[in-house]
């Protein structure tokens, strides 16, 4: 038996790292070809494409909802449209049924390749209804098309708020697993929704990693970013002051309560952080200067270093009380992308090895997100954010 495997382009890889590189794409695409599968059983349930008006629609598409699918890969979770008439899917019942053939006909078909005609009987086998030639060749061409599309996407020129934080993931460099960072962008647009805007392989500490993926986003369209929701990375602080020196910056505060407790002892930490924790959470941006001023008075003298660790950049610590009050719980901590790096890490550690190489891990990621789907903000025409006046990013 051979001791190498040959893929694309010949690079020839060992037997373990090819058998993770089938897992990861079985994941993918057993989740994928249902999703594809149920938008051609919807569409022809109501007779019509997404957002088409034609004479032959008998229905309308009515939101979704979750439902998870057992597969020999581990359960996907899948997002099942419903119809205002009640559309039912077939596609389960015959995916049990025929389970283990199914996933083996999917995985020669992202990973090997096979022709159209059998990705068209694998399609086939879920549902009564005929695939289309445009079905086929989604599911036949994966994810990779659809994420290098993705990644050169237009963005809006301005986005009420953006989110940007760095996490790490294991991938394997001359066959040793490394913690590798990704750095990744969330925007919250004037209409509310929340999008992704971009992620990168890239240090946290390097300042032009950081700059390199805001240079991105701007080569996409991006221009005016109201408000920036970061945590105390230096080297990210520099690269927003650089590319958006006009944007306002909000100072996580999670992370900057932790930082304040770290100068504190263990057994008095818990009294103290209800008392650090009032000053975010007063009606108006006045009563929090004066919780501040209570919690000075009473601290200063007995933990000094604690008191001078909410001094330092205080001012980005209360950025958020000039915004719209409803935002005020989104915007006053990052948790908005540590949740997205959250769902990330929750699916691609069921999978139990690490990333073969930063390719694998940067299409794990996107193939998460495109799952997700993300609550919107209300975003009245009274409460628009109004260029308030910016705060200094390079305050740590």
């Amino acid at each position: 038996m051979n001791t190498q495997a040959t893929i694309s382009a010949g690079i020839e890889i060992s037997p373990l790292d090819f058998q993770m590189l089938l897992q990861e794409k079985l994941r993918l695409a057993v989740q994928f070809t249902p999703v594809t599968v149920l938008e051609e059983e919807v569409t022809a349930f109501v007779g019509a494409e997404r957002y088409t008006r034609t004479p032959e629609r008998r229905d309308q598409r009515n939101g979704s909802y979750a439902r998870r699918l057992g597969t020999s890969v581990g359960e996907v979770e899948l997002q099942v449209p419903r119809t205002r008439k009640g559309f039912k899917t077939q596609m389960f019942e015959k995916y049990q049924r025929r389970q283990a053939e199914m996933d083996q006909a999917i995985s020669a078909m992202f990973v090997q390749g096979v022709s159209t005609a059998r990705v068209g009987e694998v399609l086939g086998g879920l549902t009564t209804i005929q695939p289309s030639a445009s079905t086929v060749s989604r599911v036949f061409h994966t994810l990779d098309d659809e994420f290098a599309t993705w990644k050169q996407r237009p963005l809006d020129a301005h986005y009420a708020y953006a989110f940007a934080d760095g996490t790490y993931f294991t991938v394997i460099y001359e066959a040793t697993g490394q913690k590798t960072p990704i750095l990744a962008v969330v925007g919250i647009k004037l209409t509310g929704e929340r999008e992704v805007l971009g992620f990168t392989i890239g240090e946290r500490e390097n300042q032009t990693a950081w700059a390199d993926l805001l240079d991105s986003l701007k080569a996409r369209g991006l221009q005016k970013v109201d408000l920036w929701i970061t945590d105390g990375n230096q080297a990210m602080l520099n690269a927003i002051q650089t590319k958006f020196p006009d944007s306002a910056r909000q100072r996580c505060i999670k992370h900057k309560m932790e930082n304040v407790l770290s100068y504190v002892p263990e057994k008095q930490q818990e009294a103290v952080a209800g008392e650090l924790r009032a000053i975010f959470y007063q009606d108006n941006r006045a009563k929090a200067e004066q919780a501040v001023a209570a919690f000075q008075a009473k601290y200063e003298t007995v933990y000094p270093s604690a008191v001078e660790c909410l001094q330092r950049d205080l001012e980005a610590c209360l950025t958020f009380y000039t915004f719209p009050k409803t935002h005020w719980k989104t915007i006053r901590t990052t948790n908005v992308v540590e949740r997205l790096f959250g769902e990330v890490k929750k699916r691609s550690h069921k999978m139990a090895a690490a990333f073969r190489n930063e390719s694998s891990c940067l299409l794990m990621f996107y193939a998460v997100i495109r799952s997700l789907h993300f609550r919107k903000l209300s975003m009245h025409k009274k409460e628009q954010t109004q260029d308030p006046d910016p705060t200094i990013l390079h305050n740590s």
